[in-house]
């Protein structure tokens, strides 16, 4: 395998070695070059920050008309704030280890607190965190959504996947995204009501929750351009998700195919991360400008392949190896199969 090398225009070539890069990127000719200076030769860090002084010394307004929401409230034109917010990140993210580890500490100080008290009674508390998480990502989803169709309709999927867009092209998408960001932090509640009403607490819950934050500040420092498809389906799969928690929380009886059904959705947003990862990683193999780095290409890879065998082993085990004499034994134990299901699926 090949490291990348400068070729003569800058951009990183190697050989692609695949037969599927080749058919893929077969006219390099046919793909668009990005309309701003590019550095290849800096590392990924430099290179936004060249991209945040540029803009600036540029004197490119922040974009307030055209925009594709039908409302808009004054906070989400803050361009300002959203580069500000972006470039504490950039000079921060390694804080989401710390914060890794405080979480870390209190699940296990936590389970051992709880292990001989009594669970709490949270259901009302439980209720309204999954409909203020839910409604909070339907209402990020009315500013991805548009901004995503937008740039696919404009732009070819290289394009979209590839090149970076800076923050005064939409300022509200831009401040909606990092809100997603932060939204990594808060979602690490879903295990304080695990552990203090003593439900099971399995490794894809806390190793999801984990390596999810790692990996959206990780790529917010490195603004990496896949991140907003990726993060749109991420906020579609929530929507969906948190309602049935709130739903069932509520003890509204939830039809088990929907539940099924989530797992699928789940499935095929790692399906699509898996997708976006060799896409990149083809693109720059023959030898296109594509903004994410290689290291980020080969975490997100293995990220989204361990959260798809894990996903699909939950798959299995939940609806295709349950026999009834199971379902039965559950239910004689006092635990609805929606119960079981949902201390499974709380996995952000």
């Amino acid at each position: 395998m090949e490291f990348p090398r400068e070729g003569k225009n800058g951009s990183a070539r190697v050989q692609c070695g695949f037969s599927s890069c080749a058919a893929m990127f077969d006219d390099l000719s046919a793909y668009p070059k990005p309309p701003y200076r590019i550095y290849p030769r800096l590392s990924r860090y430099e290179q936004c920050m060249r991209y945040h002084e540029d803009v600036r010394k540029s004197g490119i307004p922040h974009n307030t008309e055209n925009l594709p929401y039908y409302f808009i409230f004054d906070w989400e034109l803050n361009g300002e704030r959203a580069e500000y917010v972006q470039l504490w990140f950039m000079h921060n993210w390694t804080l989401s280890f710390v914060i890794a580890a405080v979480y870390l500490i209190l699940v296990f100080l936590g389970r051992r607190w709880m292990r001989s008290r009594p669970p709490w009674n949270l259901t009302k508390a439980l209720i309204l965190w999954n409909v203020f998480i839910s409604l909070g990502t339907i209402i990020g989803l009315t500013r991805a959504v548009p901004e995503v169709i937008r740039s696919l309709r404009g732009n070819s999927l290289y394009s979209s996947l590839c090149f970076g867009n800076h923050m005064r092209h939409n300022p509200v998408a831009a401040n909606w995204a990092l809100v997603f960001v932060l939204s990594k932090v808060g979602e690490l509640g879903d295990t304080a009501f695990i552990i203090l009403r003593k439900q099971r607490l399995i490794f894809l819950h806390w190793y999801h929750h984990l390596t999810v934050l790692l990996y959206t500040w990780y790529s917010c420092a490195q603004a990496i351009p896949a991140a907003r498809l990726g993060a749109t389906l991420n906020g579609l799969v929530h929507a969906f998700m948190y309602s049935y928690y709130a739903a069932r929380a509520a003890k509204i009886r939830v039809p088990r195919r929907i539940a099924m059904f989530i797992t699928l959705f789940q499935l095929t947003q790692m399906v699509f991360g898996i997708y976006i990862s060799v896409y990149a990683y083809l693109a720059k193999k023959a030898g296109l400008h594509c903004e994410t780095p290689w290291e980020n290409i080969y975490v997100s890879f293995l990220m989204y392949l361990s959260y798809f065998l894990l996903f699909l082993n939950f798959f299995f085990h939940a609806y295709m190896k349950r026999s009834s004499r199971a379902v039965k034994a559950e239910v004689a134990k006092g635990k609805s199969i929606g119960e079981e299901l949902m201390e499974f699926l709380k996995i952000n």
